[in-house]
């Protein structure tokens, strides 16, 4: 079994996998949050009902974003999506500039990493 792979795609599943690594762990800390919540809220109903008292009305169903609230952030991200654009481009047959063909890979996995500023862990609840 012959593995021949160049270290553009090397560089560039590393990226992918950095940015999935990065989106279970959002996934993790937001299972955590809404854990944490639901333990609070049982503690004071809990509470209450010991008192004698109703308990608390529970609360409203999270509506978490992943998306950051950060203008930042969301310019870096968007700034990723263009580079991942542009990786495409250079390794297209369309491309006019031969010299920079051989580097696509470091326009796509620079975008990969930079795209996935655009979901933070800290994010938490959306406005409503």
């Amino acid at each position: 079994m012959n593995l021949d792979m160049e270290t553009g795609s090397i560089v560039v599943i590393i990226a992918v996998l950095v940015f999935y690594l990065r989106m279970i762990l959002i996934q993790r800390q937001r299972a955590r949050r809404i854990r944490f919540e639901r333990q609070v809220y049982a503690a004071s109903a809990a509470k209450a009902r010991k008192k004698g008292k109703a308990p608390p009305p529970p609360p409203a169903a999270p509506n978490y974003s992943l998306l950051s609230p950060h203008p930042r952030d969301r310019i870096i991200g968007i700034t990723g999506v263009v580079l991942i654009l542009a990786g495409v481009f250079l390794y297209s047959a369309l491309n006019p500039w031969q010299a920079a063909a051989d580097y696509w890979w470091v326009a796509l996995s620079a975008g990969i990493v930079l795209f996935s500023w655009l979901f933070q862990p800290g994010a938490g609840r959306a406005a409503a």
